[in-house]
């Protein structure tokens, strides 16, 4: 694994908390800061890429190394050509990305269809879904750093 996607809305901010707010640090989700800075001490390229307005993309800048919005690419999950831009904008073979997301039909399936690891972490609205075996499991993104192979 050389590079870690996450979903935005709900893997990283809480909506509850940012409502249809411009998203700021105050809505990430606890764990989000503490799992990018272990990731990045491991030396893994981040990144950040969800169904949302352009506007989102500059309170995550900060912290990964891009940051990808719907609106500003053109295309919305769970399109191929959605993954495809998430893959281009990685930098990196798909087979070497890990794409965490809180949706298993809009993050872990495309994910997967795409060649790259599937991550589901279990919050928001979307938690009781069931993701397919061959995808990791999360009950936080505190266990991330430690179930990336």
């Amino acid at each position: 694994m050389t590079a870690v996607v996450f979903d935005v809305g709900e893997t990283l901010v809480d909506e509850a908390l940012a409502g249809t707010q411009v998203f700021t640090d105050a809505h990430l989700h606890p764990d989000a800061l503490p799992c990018i800075e272990a990731l990045r001490a491991r030396g893994l390229r981040i990144g950040a890429a969800g169904n949302m307005r352009a506007v989102h993309e500059e309170f995550l800048r900060p912290h990964v190394d891009f940051v990808g919005s719907s609106q500003r690419w053109g295309v919305e999950k769970p399109s191929p050509d959605f993954f495809a831009r998430v893959i281009e904008e990685a930098g990196r073979p798909a087979g070497e990305i890990a794409y965490v997301g809180d949706r298993v039909d809009n993050d872990v399936l495309p994910a997967l269809a795409a060649g790259m690891t599937a991550v589901h972490v279990r919050r928001g609205a979307w938690r009781h879904q069931e993701p397919p075996l061959e995808a990791i499991r999360l009950r936080s993104l505190a266990e991330l750093p430690e179930a990336l192979p």
